[in-house]
């Protein structure tokens, strides 16, 4: 664990780290967004295709739309999972974070 002179200067630390996993959490649900949308987007443009060049009831048209809208399924619940994990360890790391302010404070002889 790295030392800080100050409180303010841990303090500083934390914000900062907390700043940088929510920045993530973020990024991580917007990507996310913009792939499932742009996921629809092609089954829906695929399905249209088909639909026009007469092969939207074909069993070889249809089994591969569904094998790359499971494809897609599973790519944005995995996505989901990391998601979550990244979300416990941000939760995780305040814990730390109240954790190590009380030490200081102990440390210090502050009761606040």
């Amino acid at each position: 664990m790295v030392t800080y002179r100050t409180l303010a200067e841990l303090e500083d630390a934390h914000d900062q780290e907390r700043r940088t996993a929510q920045r993530r959490i973020e990024s991580a649900d917007h990507y996310l967004d913009l792939y499932r949308s742009r996921m629809f987007q092609l089954r829906e443009t695929f399905y249209t295709l088909g639909a026009r060049e007469g092969v939207a009831d074909d069993p070889g048209f249809r089994k591969e739309l569904q094998r790359v809208s499971d494809t897609a399924d599973e790519n944005v619940a995995h996505a989901g999972r990391r998601i979550g994990e990244l979300e416990e360890e941000y939760s995780a790391m305040l814990r730390e974070h109240d954790e190590q302010r009380d030490c200081v404070l102990a440390e210090r002889g502050d009761t606040d």
